[in-house]
This record gives C-alpha cells, structure tokens and sequence, in this order.
C-alpha cells in the first residue's frame, strides 16, 4: 500500500478550493518550457511526453478573438452537455453524492462545471479533485489514496461513488489508460494479500464521463459530437494557469510525491479560467426543461466504428507508421497545432469551412502554414497528424 508520507507543495492554480482541490505537486521553479521542435525531437527519439514541460505562448489578438466569438455563440450548448453528462453521474451515484475526480488538466474546467451543476440542481456541495493521469505511465496511484483517505476512510462516501471526468475522448487512450489504471489498483491489493473486506478498490468503477466522445467509445457523455471545448483552445490560460501534468523523476517527482505541474504567473493578466466557468454556470437556468427525454437514444454507441478504427484508416493510407502521431478531434488537433509539429490537419468532408468550431484550427494552419485535405472523419470535425521529423520537408 502506497501512502503520501510527506508534505507537499501543491501548485498553484487561479481556481478556488471551493471549486477543485488539484493534487498536484509545485515544480515551478524546476522545470523549464522546452520549445515545441526541440520537444518534438525528443518524443521521436523515445523521451516520454511527461518528463518535459512544453512552452506555452499568450495567444495572437486573432484567435483570441476567435475564442471569445466561439464561447459567446456556444456557451448555451456547453452548459447543455454538462448539464447532460452530470444527470447521467447523478442517476449512476450509490451515497448521497458523487465524488468527482478530473483528470488534469482537460478535465478540471468540465469537473467544475459538472460540481457547479449539481450545487444548482440538487443543493450538495461534490467533492472535487484534479488528479494527473498519463499515457503509457499510468493514475496517480498517491493522488487516488490521498481522495480515499479522506473521502472513505472517514466514511464520507464510497468508492462506488468515485466518478472520472475528462474533456474530451480523442481516439481512446485516455480511457483505455484509466481501465489499466484501475485494474492494476485492484491486482496490486490482491497480490498484496489484502483480504476482500479490507481492500480499497473493489468496487471502483473505470467508466470516464466526458463532455464530449467523438471517437464512440463512451456512453457517459454529454454529446458525441466533436466540438470546441475552450479547455484545448486556449491552453492553460483557461486552465487554472497550470501547465500539463509532469512525472520526471530526476525533477524532485519521488516515490510517495503526487503527480507534478507547473504554474505560468507571466499570463495572470490574461487568464480567463474563472471567467469561462461563470459564463457556463450562467447558462444553466436556460436550459430547456426536457433535456433529458432522450438521454437513452442519445448516449447510444453507433456500431462498426470508434476513433481508433478512423485512425487506423488514415495510417494506412496516409502512409503514418505510428498511429500516435495521428489526433483525432478538435481538442486533440489544438494540441498537436499548439504543442507538437504538425504536418497536416485533415478535415472531414461534411461541413463547411465556415463552421465555428475548427475557425482557430484554420487560423492556427494559417500561421504555421500546414496543409489541410479533405477526409471521412464520422463524428470528428478535423484531424492533426504529426509530422516525422527525420522525413523530408
């Protein structure tokens, strides 16, 4: 059994407490950005995403702009897929209250929105977590015994009632990460010896609630539609100013210790993290009353396809070797144009270039000067491909 033995410094966030507790730990003042191509050649050449802190910029006047007039004409929309996915947590909890748990940093805006709701709705006051989650590394096994110790063991809730909250899905491997992640709590107790009546995670479930599942992979969502989510268009300055999650073990990330980030002071003046959330939260009184007639049709898996599979398609005939260079999404193409060295952005067939939600994809191409194509895409709006670095350019 793993336990948080010593103090740490959790970093800063511009959200309140009273909005999310985020366990994770301050590595502000030792981890450095790293330029997006330098970054890139390291990822290629077999360095972990999380081991680096990537540089983050203010964005231009022009897509922040763009930003403003996409939250202005949808944030009535947003507030309908929160209020969706957190009736859908609320019918699903065992106790008085779900315990929400964001996996950072995506997650957080969307967890607070769902806590704000409920608070709303039905009067209670969830506890709400931020805890770090990575590909190919696994939960933040501290983090999750930290919201135990203090949820569970002081009989607050149950870990029937831990609910996992994310932004978006992209092609999958957040959530395929989080069934690992919980099977692995559940065989570590078992090889541990601990008898049934004792064991922590027995009954925690590995389903992840998502505002939006464009790659068909969860019915716990408020839509499966793929569409903008300020949280992957603006980065951390609609983030709580927290970067993305950090577990590098030769920069103070040591056994016992949460998860690291670091917090960007230098984009205070900026931040529209707060600003976002009560834009959302002010929406909720004008949701229609029958939202939720058809909860059951619109949750609905569609079969023969889901993210994965489109993604598979375009390796093969794209010619991409690593189907991880490949990003479904709005959100995830934001990154790959934002973080990554992007070598096409594909764009499904069906909707017009006019379409609000991918206009700062098309102003971001624009800027960097990466081509788009045209592509069957099902649910997802675009796709960002990242480019091999060591091919011809």
């Amino acid at each position: 059994m793993i336990e948080v033995k010593r103090a740490q410094q959790l970093v800063k966030t511009s959200y309140s407490k009273d909005d999310v507790i985020v366990l994770l730990k301050d590595l502000s003042a030792d981890m450095k950005e790293m330029g997006t191509k330098e970054r890139e050649m390291a990822i290629q050449s077999g360095v972990h995403y999380s081991e680096m802190l990537p540089q983050e910029k203010a964005p231009s006047e022009e897509y922040e702009a763009l930003y403003n007039k996409a939250v202005a004409e949808k944030k009535l929309e947003i507030a309908l897929g929160i209020a969706r996915v957190s009736e859908i947590m609320w019918a699903r909890k065992n106790g008085e209250y779900p315990v929400i748990i964001s996996l950072a940093r995506a997650g957080i805006p969307v967890g607070i929105l769902i806590k704000r709701y409920l608070k709303s709705q039905y009067g209670v006051d969830c506890p709400h977590y931020a805890i770090s989650i990575i590909r190919d590394r696994g939960i933040d096994v501290n983090a999750m015994e930290y919201i135990w110790t203090h949820e569970v063991r002081c009989g607050q809730a149950s870990v029937k009632d831990f609910f996992f909250v994310d932004g978006w899905t992209g092609k999958g491997a957040i959530k395929t990460q989080l069934e690992e992640a919980v099977a692995e709590l559940k065989e570590q107790e078992e090889q541990d010896g601990i008898t049934s009546a004792l064991r922590k995670w027995t009954d925690l479930s590995d389903n992840l609630y998502v505002l939006a599942d464009p790659a068909n992979i969860t019915p716990y969502c408020g839509t499966h539609m793929d569409y903008l989510l300020p949280s992957a268009c603006l980065n951390s300055t609609v983030s709580g100013l927290t970067s993305r999650t950090i577990l590098n073990k030769f920069v103070r990330v040591k056994d016992g210790d949460f998860h690291g980030a670091t917090y960007f002071e230098r984009f205070e003046s900026i931040d529209k993290s707060n600003e976002f959330i009560d834009l959302i939260s002010a929406e909720f009184g004008n949701i229609p009353l029958d939202f939720t007639e058809d909860f059951n049709k619109l949750n609905e898996l569609e079969d023969g396809w889901n993210g994965m599979s489109i993604v598979q398609d375009i390796c093969h005939l794209m010619q991409v070797e690593d189907y991880k260079k490949v990003k479904p999404g709005i959100g995830e193409t934001t990154r790959v144009l934002l973080r990554r060295v992007p070598w096409k952005v594909l764009i499904n067939k069906d909707i017009p270039e006019t379409d609000p939600d991918i206009q700062h994809i098309l102003v971001l191409c624009k800027e960097k000067n990466i081509p788009t194509m045209r592509w069957d895409l099902g649910n997802y709006k675009v796709c960002g491909i990242i480019k091999e670095l060591s091919a011809d350019a």
